[in-house]
């Protein structure tokens, strides 16, 4: 497992990246409830509804998964002219970073997918779709959208579900744009058939799915390289990243090249939108200029994340980084700091200090911790206690542990020392820190700001930082 440092700097370098996702776009609602008797009418249970929620789903999971990294994102997809296509789009309104370019198909329904749940079983799913192919008025109004992004995207996604969406010819047409302009193309099949990718930069499909376009009965890893392999040359596909389950994932290519990695252990709870996450975490890393198998280690941590989830589940930096290896401090206490502090000022270091709750870290904190870095020498990052986080946010938060918030913002580059508090403000800790810069986003008004008094008393500045626009903790909870 790579370390929490490594995986943090990854993180950073991800976020302001762009990728356009093509593809099958969906609805994925979620019907809860208790099952306490069989119905009398029929050796069927009865489900007593308690809840009922709406997720994107297909492309538009693979969109909010790179949203939520702080990626920017294009999605372009077919949705037909009902309830459902306004509520996929009220959903995906709420991602930061994200343009959505729906194109409206009157001859099919928005694909929507109804999973009856209780408790943690999935008793039923209902679909309501077709898969006739696009028509070709509509694929051209694909390609000009597409033609329209080139020039800005880093990478492209094709997520095909065979919903109708990627037909032959638009995939083909995808390539062959995306070679003139030197992009990588990557695409997440459903298709046995491979010469539909042919000319592909990377293909990721699951075991069944590899298996099914290589006529493959041997599913050991040595066959499945060989297999990757000839798919690879037949149809000129650079790479193909198979997902093994439990055994993790292979990379092979078309030199007889394998690289393979165990999953990392976790227990399974809803293998929803899997796929998505690998596809668009593996994306992701490449776009931010990582090798193959920097990327393909990123997508298994990831998707170690999201099985152990209910849902059609996403992800966030703070989850990733919690769930890599973080390395252990012993004491997060503002008392331990005042021999490191000494020792900064003695060096004439500009020492800054900043605070939050950091509940879920996502792509908001990252840019204003970032840029609150750029204020000073060394930056001290004041955490709240779970005590305190429940006294401000209630008694559902904090999602995450104070020690494991605290681990994960100490693993960020840009972050020298971190102390946790108890008190619902940080005035203790600015007044003992005395701060050269006291930085919050922006907002806050810097009179505002607990302790702005006593560091412009103590002859230091107050600086507030713009916020990353629609990236927040509490929206997380509310799209998951």
């Amino acid at each position: 497992m790579q370390p929490a440092q490594d995986i943090a700097k990854r993180l950073d370098r991800i976020c302001g990246h762009h990728i356009l996702v093509i593809g099958d776009v969906m609805l994925d609602r979620f019907i809860d409830g208790k099952v306490e008797r069989i119905s009398p009418e029929a050796p069927v249970p009865v489900l007593s509804h308690t809840k009922q929620t709406a997720m994107p789903g297909g492309a538009a999971n693979v969109a909010r998964n790179l949203c939520q990294l702080g990626i920017m994102t294009s999605l372009i997809g077919i949705v037909g002219n009902d309830d459902e296509a306004g509520i996929l789009a009220d959903e995906l309104s709420h991602l930061a970073g994200l343009a959505y370019h729906p194109i409206t198909d009157d001859s099919r329904p928005t694909t929507t997918k109804t999973r009856y749940r209780s408790g943690t079983q999935q008793i039923l799913r209902v679909d309501n779709e077709v898969k006739h192919p696009i028509s070709e008025a509509h694929l051209a109004s694909v390609m000009k959208l597409v033609q329209a992004q080139m020039t800005k995207t880093d990478i492209i996604i094709l997520s095909d579900y065979a919903k109708g969406c990627l037909t032959t010819d638009l995939i083909a047409a995808v390539i062959k744009l995306a070679k003139q302009h030197d992009k990588i193309v990557m695409i997440d099949p459903k298709s046995d058939d491979f010469s539909r990718y042919h000319g592909a930069s990377y293909v990721t499909p699951n075991l069944s799915e590899l298996a099914g376009a290589a006529k493959l009965t041997d599913t050991s890893l040595d066959a499945i390289g060989k297999a990757a392999k000839n798919l690879c040359q037949t149809h000129d596909i650079s790479a193909i990243l198979t997902t093994l389950s439990a055994r993790g994932m292979q990379l092979s290519d078309s030199s007889d090249t394998n690289h393979h990695i165990p999953s990392i252990a976790k227990d399974v709870f809803d293998v929803s939108g899997a796929g998505d996450t690998v596809v668009s975490t593996f994306a992701a890393v490449l776009a931010s200029g990582a090798e193959p198998i920097e990327a393909m280690d990123f997508a298994n941590l990831a998707a170690s994340i999201v099985v152990s989830k209910p849902g059609t589940a996403a992800l966030t930096a703070g989850e990733v980084i919690a769930a890599s290896d973080l390395s252990e401090q012993s004491s997060y206490d503002l008392n331990n700091l005042t021999t490191p502090i000494a020792e900064w000022r003695k060096q004439g270091l500009r020492i800054g200090f900043t605070n939050g709750c950091f509940d879920l870290l996502h792509p908001g904190h990252l840019h204003v911790l970032r840029e609150a870095a750029r204020l000073c020498d060394r930056l001290i990052v004041g955490v709240n206690s779970d005590q305190s986080v429940k006294a401000l946010k209630g008694p559902s938060r904090p999602i995450q542990p104070e020690a494991m918030r605290a681990q994960s913002l100490a693993s960020l580059p840009y972050v020298d020392a971190v102390i946790i508090f108890d008190d619902e403000t940080p005035l203790k800790c600015v007044e003992t820190i005395s701060p050269d810069c006291l930085i919050k986003g922006g907002d806050y008004q810097a009179e505002e700001i607990i302790g702005a008094s006593h560091v412009i008393e103590n002859g230091g500045s107050v600086q507030t930082i713009a916020l990353l626009q629609g990236h927040s903790t509490t929206a997380i909870l509310q799209n998951s």
